[in-house]
């Protein structure tokens, strides 16, 4: 069934916050996340908690959508990561559960030839970004939960296995510097 995010969704925008060195609140920025959307929570940058950003906080299983930038993904955050705030390079969807896995929809939108829908679509002289419009009007393909649950494992595996790979090509590098300084020592 074709559906329009904006039918399963809210969309809002994320927090614009002046980062502090004596926060306490990560704020996050695309630069937390890798090639595949998956927090690495290097380089922490954070917010004071006050009463405007703590009304700010993410929720479990909010979908971020990097909107602004040359680097469109999207992600989703989960409590595990701790107190957080997405920045206004975000949009943040908070899913109707009962309809969509918000993973489903993260694989959704991170398909390339939904990506290079949205680069196509992004507006903006020398900053690209993407209209919130833009994203509460993008159709999709809305298959039975069970069908979701089955793409969302696919996707965890992928991942897995993108995390593996990525192991072993580092114990290879090692494994290689350590015997070529052996032997030309």
């Amino acid at each position: 069934m074709q559906l329009k995010i904006k039918e399963i969704a809210n969309i809002q925008f994320g927090y614009y916050g002046r980062p502090s060195n004596d926060g306490t609140i990560p704020y996050l920025q695309a630069k937390h996340f890798n090639e595949f959307g998956q927090y690495i929570g290097e380089d922490e940058t954070t917010l004071e908690e006050d009463d405007k950003s703590i009304t700010n906080l993410l929720q479990n299983d909010d979908i971020l959508f990097v909107a602004k930038g040359f680097r469109f993904f999207s992600t989703i955050y989960k409590k595990e990561f701790g107190k957080a705030i997405a920045s206004s390079i975000f949009f943040i969807l908070r899913v109707d559960k009962s309809k969509i896995i918000p993973e489903y929809l993260v694989s959704v939108l991170n398909l390339p030839k939904n990506l290079m829908y949205f680069q196509q679509s992004a507006s903006g002289s020398s900053i690209p970004s993407i209209r919130k419009s833009e994203l509460a009007d993008f159709t999709f393909n809305l298959i039975p939960i069970a069908e979701q649950l089955k793409v969302v494992e696919i996707q965890k595996l992928y991942l897995k296995d993108i995390d593996i790979t990525n192991n072993i090509i580092k114990e290879k590098q090692k494994l290689f510097q350590s015997t070529i300084s052996t032997i030309i020592k």
